[in-house]
């Protein structure tokens, strides 16, 4: 992805309020990679299979890095995720295949339904997707970039909306709990990290920093760098000594860290 001018990005932060939301981690086995991320400080949770589907989470606050993968593939495919998801299968049956490997990652933004009329006004291929679970106590709409040439690490976008007292109920069972460590960002290796940093500026409204290779999303910035793998390589952390390791092909270290 090259860029011959410099995108000028409007800042969208005041209206549309993006901010990182989650990122996915494709996995063989979400309980064995959960004890991984416990054992590296990173306090991780599994939740039961559901339509096909089993996941699990670091949830640090309404941020979490959401570790996954298809138990059942006859169940999730004709399932609302499997349906909306079809068009990552490939990519997520190729990192579950190699051991695991983080898939790409959720912006939350005020209003999907608005950003996306924004993005087809700009040109891109969208696809709109409603869920609800819970007896409707969940809501969350998620828009999907499906055009050609979209790079396989770009974001998706979502709004979800939650019963307060489910909130609370969620806050209350001991699921949500960072640890030691903050989630700083993430990094994306690419060919080409400036083209690609104003691409995601320009997607999201949020506007490249001076280095011209990160996007300073609220919640966890996207740094690129260059390198041929065009794909998240690496979550960031921020904290007091925080781990470096590796878990089911996801690098871990500190922001700072070289």
């Amino acid at each position: 992805m090259t860029t011959a001018e410099p995108i000028r990005t409007p800042d969208l932060r005041p209206t549309e309020a993006p901010r990182f939301d989650h990122l996915l981690h494709c996995v063989p086995d979400v309980a064995a990679a959960v004890r991984e991320y416990t054992a590296a400080g990173l306090p991780a949770h599994t939740n039961p299979v559901h339509e096909g589907f089993q996941n699990g989470a670091w949830r640090l606050d309404d941020r979490y890095v959401e570790i996954l993968t298809v138990v059942d593939r006859a169940v999730y495919a004709p399932s609302p995720f499997g349906r909306a998801t079809a068009g990552w299968q490939p990519r997520i049956d190729a990192l579950t295949a190699a051991g695991g490997g983080p898939l790409n990652f959720a912006v939350h933004v005020t209003d999907t339904g608005a950003t996306t009329e924004r993005l087809r006004r700009a040109g891109h291929d969208v696809d709109l997707h409603d869920f609800s679970f819970q007896e409707g106590r969940v809501t969350f709409q998620e828009a999907m970039l499906t055009g050609d040439g979209t790079p396989p690490w770009a974001p998706f976008f979502i709004t979800v909306r939650m019963d307060p007292a489910l909130r609370r109920e969620h806050e209350a069972s001991g699921r949500i709990d960072r640890g030691a460590f903050d989630l700083a960002g993430f990094l994306v290796e690419t060919p080409d990290p400036r083209g690609a940093a104003a691409w995601l500026g320009a997607l999201t409204g949020v506007p490249v920093d001076t280095s011209g290779t990160r996007v300073p999303l609220d919640g966890g910035a996207a740094h690129f760098t260059a390198g041929p793998a065009d794909r998240i390589t690496t979550l960031l952390l921020a904290g007091d000594r925080p781990p470096r390791t590796e878990i089911a092909g996801l690098r871990v270290r500190g922001v700072d860290d070289a």
